[in-house]
């Protein structure tokens, strides 16, 4: 499953690169696993996460990390490029999804990639578009 995953971010990365974005914000980024990947590949992560566990050891790990929840984020509209949200919708019953993706096209600079991994395994990501 990790190697699908790294797979998965590769080609959301790619894609960032083919459209000039530099940075991202990570949803439910856990340990910053994720995070230090897009680092490495040259794009700036910004994440968070619900846990102040989690939040504690991504930024033990260099990433500029901060305790929040999918459904309401600490920041301005149109504030990132884009947006990786691998685990965003995991472990929520499907009548939340709709909210949960309104708050990540509300922080998404116009017409900016959205990935949304679907918690069904193998299901790969949808790439959604904040509005213009």
């Amino acid at each position: 499953m990790a190697a699908l995953r790294e797979e998965l971010l590769s080609e959301f990365v790619a894609l960032l690169k083919a459209e000039g974005r530099r940075g991202v914000l990570g949803l439910n980024c856990a340990l910053g696993t994720d995070g230090l990947l897009f680092v490495q590949s040259g794009i700036h992560f910004t994440g968070v996460d619900p846990s102040e566990e989690n939040v504690h050891s991504a930024r033990a790990r260099g990433l500029e990390v901060a305790v929040a929840r999918a459904a309401s984020l600490p920041f301005a509209d149109s504030a990132f490029p884009s947006v990786w949200a691998a685990d965003a919708l995991a472990g929520l019953p499907p009548e939340q999804w709709a909210g949960v993706v309104r708050e990540l096209e509300r922080v998404t600079a116009p017409g900016a990639p959205i990935a949304v991994v679907l918690p069904e395994p193998g299901q790969g990501f949808t790439i959604l578009r904040s509005p213009a």
